[in-house]
């Protein structure tokens, strides 16, 4: 199970949520809070809230106050290169240069058949993200996966509290809102079926109450104020978590002003939660979203974008050296076993192969190997001794080839009928005289394969013309029989040069 910390670092207090996530489970194990006066510093107070346990991963936010929310309506057609234009319509939204920011955006529900694309962005300056991954790792010793911004980490509450997500009785289609009323300031995200579509940072928050009070109504009602502008519909409900959620008297009083009913967190879906954290959650409620955010898909923001995101995966991999090691070790151990067990199955089948290669030369060649070799040598004589191929080395396109070779240029002939059967051929033809018919029948010898070529008779044809019968005999020579007799020809030779010696006498040449 990995242990997932969530920082919620504001000016004055740090609180911290650690969770253990599995599949389909989330088990709360911790929950850490320090003020920075008592630490010294927001590092110290990091330090003291986390204390000795060691993350996995963790994921913190960037103030509201320090980050730039934005609508904006591009044209559909733009969908595809939504990354490279949204930079140059956000630029002109933000009193920077976009080299200098990150951004993340998402695309809010539409009609299908609408031409433009609404799209919900948060900016921030790229050193004031940096600064937040620095005090992190300073602190804990890791970089933070995610850097969020504002209220948006909250939406991740809902995986534990779909409840967030579904609108109150008789209030169906009207959009809920959570408010996170810090020490110093405020934020305020409005969701539409679960989707946040409205976010605004107030700078008033707990401290100076009971006076600042009306402050706060004041701009919490303009806020409202501003949603409805936009054409936002009436709120349905809204949630009330942060360090004010335990203020005597907040949510009366926040229900009068703002007309709006406060509605009590839901019971989360927790193991291992005790009655005193869950009364403690609405305080918590944003470093248990940050947290959330790292156990599944989220749908807040994350800043670490760009160049930002780059540098993370460096020090993600060094984290992670010894788990890749262990298993880079233990795939190429995998490996080894896995060469030396087929091996093994290799020797045995060429154990196998060569018993059934000594019975079978034992049965042919009445001689016993298991080497290939030997069986080989073995093999080559009998292979001589085989048959013919029975296929025949000359047929009738070969005899009506060599009569067009056979008839000269300057002659007429013409082919009555030509017949060819079981070797034996037979041509009947034309010729002005009976010694062009003779030309013929000793130009066709010429053909290797032709045996017994002989004009069997002539007679008158017409006037000029005779008439000729040609037989012949298809018969090849077999390759075999003329090695055969090659290979017995020095024999012989040599049985001749013996017997001259006997005799006294040198042998022919």
């Amino acid at each position: 199970m990995s242990r997932l910390l969530g920082i919620d670092a504001g000016k004055n207090v740090v609180r911290t949520a650690v969770i253990r996530s599995s599949y389909k489970r989330v088990t709360l194990e911790a929950l850490g809070e320090v003020t920075v006066a008592s630490a010294g510093n927001e590092l110290d107070a990091i330090k003291a809230a986390v204390g000795a346990i060691k993350p996995d991963a963790c994921a913190i936010a960037l103030s509201g106050e320090r980050s730039f929310y934005r609508r904006i309506d591009l044209p559909a057609a733009a969908q595809k290169e939504l990354q490279n234009v949204l930079g140059f319509e956000l630029e002109a939204t933000v009193p920077f240069e976009m080299t200098d920011a990150v951004f993340d955006y998402r695309i809010l529900k539409r009609d299908p058949a609408s031409p433009t694309l609404p799209i919900f962005a948060a900016i921030a300056r790229s050193e004031d993200v940096r600064e937040r991954i620095a005090v992190v790792k300073d602190a804990v010793g890791i970089e933070p996966e995610r850097v969020g911004t504002g209220a948006f980490p909250l939406i991740n509450l809902a995986s534990v509290m779909p409840e967030i997500e579904r609108h109150p009785a008789g209030e169906a289609g009207k959009p809920l809102a959570i408010l996170n009323l810090n020490e110093t300031n405020s934020d305020v995200l409005i969701l539409e079926d679960g989707e946040p579509v409205f976010a605004r940072t107030l700078s008033r928050g707990t401290i100076g109450l009971p006076d600042t009070a009306p402050a706060i109504a004041r701009e919490l009602r303009q806020t409202l104020a501003a949603w409805r502008t936009l054409g936002g519909e009436p709120l349905a409900g809204m949630y009330l978590v942060g360090g004010g959620a335990s203020a005597q008297g907040a949510e009366l009083f926040l229900s009068t002003e703002l007309g709006v009913s406060i509605l009590p967190l839901p019971k989360p879906r927790l193991d291992g939660i005790t009655p005193e954290q869950e009364a403690m959650l609405p305080r918590f409620a944003e470093a248990l979203g940050l947290s959330l955010g790292l156990a599944g898909r989220s749908k807040a923001f994350n800043l670490r974008k760009g160049s930002l995101e780059a540098a993370r995966s460096y020090p993600f991999l060094r984290e992670k050296v010894p788990l890749l090691a262990g298993l880079g070790a233990v795939i190429a151990m995998s490996f080894g076993f896995s060469v030396v067990a087929e091996l093994r199955s290799l020797d045995a089948e060429n154990e196998f192969m060569r018993a059934k290669l000594a019975v079978a030369t034992r049965d042919a060649f009445g001689e016993e190997t298991d080497d290939p070799n030997r069986a080989r040598e073995l093999l080559e004589p009998a292979a001589g001794t085989s048959e013919e191929d029975p296929l025949p080395h000359a047929d009738a396109f070969d005899v009506m080839v060599q009569l067009s070779k056979a008839v000269p240029k300057e002659m007429t002939h013409d082919v009555v009928e030509l017949d060819v059967a079981r070797g034996h051929v037979v041509i009947q033809g034309t010729v002005p005289t009976v010694s062009d018919a003779q030309t013929i029948s000793e130009n066709m010898k010429e053909h290797k394969c032709f045996k017994d070529v002989k004009i069997a008779r002539t007679s008158q044809f017409s006037q000029g013309k005779t008439k000729y019968v040609l037989e012949l005999d298809i018969k090849c020579d077999s390759k075999k029989k003329k090695a055969a007799q090659s290979s017995a020809e020095p024999d012989g030779t040599a049985q001749a040069a013996t017997s001259a010696k006997a005799d006294g006498k040198e042998a022919p040449r």
